[in-house]
């Protein structure tokens, strides 16, 4: 490592999980976007392994590992402050959380006396109960606040601070030229597949029950009912797949459902596929919606994500969750839709990694 690189401030990050989701790849192009700042990322997590780990210790990141909660918290507590004993460089955690439970491992640096800034990626969460408990000592503890929508900063700091305008709001940005519509990966993808004479549904996503994946198996029925040939094409893992392929066996459907697990090519598979789909229970903003308005892609997305995600207004719908002959029709009628660039308008929409600098600088700000 350079020794100007050494002199830069270093910021630890809580977040990374061992599945290359939304937060794992907002931070990595947070990652990305930030070689020339003035300042270097590190990573705490609590998993046994992190997303990306190859390209971020390239990028001169440390990884440190603290044991899971699940595991003893006093063990996690301690593991931590270890950490932060050993390196008072860390002036700053910057925590990107899904709900206010993490509240528990913020404790740790809030104790050591550290800014904590909270980022959130959520708008709603399995547990209520425990995040509602929880979110008075998370707004208390955190320094400064950011999220990725408005539907995700009520949810994680409540209205009052929102209305104080108290939250950075960082649009959940990608690389469009990377989804951009090309006909001749389309082609080569469809052809590699084996989808070529097919109707492609694509879902993206772990498998989960915030992800609703047994509606989403319910949906696709519902369409592969009125035409047997439609393929689901699902990447992702999750705590749920063995339950959804059972559930998938039992409508016979294992032919038509393609578990695809965790890809390093989804912008590809966007390509080959004709639809969209995102029947989450809930949501913050998700970046596989942008991703999939980027590559020009119809979207079908459930009444509980957050209109926000509405980027290209042409391509979205959210629909009831309850309703799957309407999820059928909606989808049955962009069949002949021509695809087209959406680029333009992802960056217009300011949803562009590349038309961030303005955004990034307002967030570097919170954090330092």
């Amino acid at each position: 490592m350079s020794s100007e690189n050494k002199k830069k401030p270093r910021v630890l990050v809580y977040g990374m999980s061992d599945n290359p989701g939304g937060i794992e790849t907002y931070l990595l192009n947070l990652v990305r976007q930030s070689q020339n700042q003035e300042i270097s990322w590190d990573f705490v997590t609590d998993f046994p392994e992190i997303a990306y780990k190859g390209e971020l210790k390239e990028a001169g990141c440390r990884i440190f590992y603290i044991p899971a909660k699940s595991k003893g918290l006093l063990k996690q507590w301690s593991a931590f402050a270890a950490i932060l004993r050993k390196h008072p460089e860390y002036k700053t955690v910057y925590f990107n959380i899904l709900n206010a439970g993490t509240a528990l491992t913020m404790a740790v640096p809030w104790i050591c006396r550290r800014k904590i800034v909270v980022h959130s990626h959520n708008g709603s969460a399995d547990s209520t109960r425990l995040h509602s408990l929880c979110m008075p000592f998370l707004v208390h503890m955190a320094k400064e606040f950011a999220a990725c929508s408005v539907q995700a900063g009520e949810f994680m700091f409540g209205k009052k601070i929102m209305e104080k305008k108290q939250v950075l709001l960082v649009p959940n940005a990608i690389d469009s030229a990377k989804y951009d519509y090309n006909p001749q990966i389309r082609s080569k993808m469809r052809s590699l597949l084996d989808v070529e004479e097919n109707f492609v549904l694509c879902h993206v996503g772990r498998i989960v029950y915030q992800k609703n994946p047994k509606g989403l198996i319910d949906i696709f029925e519902k369409c592969f009912r009125e035409d047997n040939k439609c393929v689901l094409l699902w990447a992702g893992t999750g705590d749920m797949e063995e339950e959804a392929k059972a559930y998938v066996k039992e409508k016979g459907l294992e032919e038509h459902v393609r578990f695809l697990g965790v890809r390093n090519d989804i912008n590809e598979i966007m390509q080959a596929s004709d639809a969209f789909l995102l029947p989450s229970i809930y949501e913050g903003l998700p970046i596989v919606a942008v991703e999939a308005q980027a590559a020009g892609l119809p979207c079908f997305l459930s009444e509980t994500i957050s209109q926000e995600t509405k980027i290209i207004n042409s391509l979205v719908k959210f629909l009831p969750l309850d309703e799957l002959e309407t999820w059928k029709e909606e989808i049955f009628q962009i069949r002949e839709t021509e695809r087209v660039s959406r680029k333009k308008e992802i960056i217009d929409a300011g949803y562009d990694l590349n038309h961030q600098q303005g955004n990034l600088e307002k967030l570097l700000k919170k954090i330092l």
